[in-house]
């Protein structure tokens, strides 16, 4: 063993040092950053706002408000449900525990219900979304496509 504390712990000596950073070329007119992140190669946003407001887009305003009433239908459900039960468990003790069949009780098959309400909320959602939600962003992509050629062809 050593009596030098020092020697146990060289391996601390090169902690904290970093290897030296791979050399770039300089862009030109720039001088170098060092320890910066290189810049962003996107675009800059455009400097005029889009001719036709967002608010004026009927199909837009369409696919809005059906996305707006889906998600809001189907998120009401499902708290409605989980509320309902959380009120029965609070306030009607004798009713949740009324047994079923076997050892199962009202309380315990209604919090195991939450399990298939929240599956169906979700396969729900995702048929009414592909049946209403889905055509109407086809349209409006192809009707914002449309109007970014007409705009190129100026």
């Amino acid at each position: 063993m050593s009596s030098n504390t020092h020697d146990q712990y060289e391996w601390f000596g090169d902690y904290g040092q970093y290897p030296p950073r791979p050399g770039h070329p300089p862009q030109p007119g720039h001088p170098p950053r060092p320890f910066h992140p290189p810049r962003p190669s996107h675009r800059p946003p455009p400097a005029s706002p889009p001719r036709v407001p967002a608010r004026d887009n009927t199909e837009l305003l369409r696919l809005r408000s059906a996305y707006r009433w889906l998600r809001r239908t189907m998120t009401v459900t499902v708290l409605a449900y989980f509320i309902g039960y959380l009120a029965m468990a609070a306030y009607l003790p004798g009713l949740m525990d009324t047994p079923l069949f076997g050892a199962l009780n009202l309380g315990v098959f209604l919090g195991l219900m939450l399990i298939p309400l929240t599956v169906l909320a979700v396969v729900s959602y995702e048929l009414i979304a592909r049946s209403t939600i889905d055509p109407a962003a086809h349209r409006v992509r192809i009707a914002d496509a449309e109007r970014r050629e007409g705009e190129e062809s100026r």
